[in-house]
């Protein structure tokens, strides 16, 4: 097996990283923003959220996210 740095799981995947679950954890934040601003009709909330789902697909994106799926 040729060792490339990166942490494999037994199955031979690549494991999770804390970039990866952060994405996940502000992407979750932003749905419920954008839930709660549409129930209350609050612009403030739906820019937050706008905000949080940027961020999240980009720091998904910069931490590889989808080569370490299962």
């Amino acid at each position: 097996m040729v060792e490339t740095g990166v942490d494999v799981s037994d199955t031979g995947h690549v494991k999770a990283n804390a970039g990866s679950w952060a994405a996940v954890y502000i992407l979750i934040a932003g749905f419920v923003l954008g839930t709660l601003a549409l129930i209350l009709g609050s612009v403030p909330l739906w820019i937050g959220t706008a905000v949080a789902l940027v961020v999240g697909t980009g720091l998904g994106v910069a931490s590889r996210i989808m080569e370490q799926a299962y």
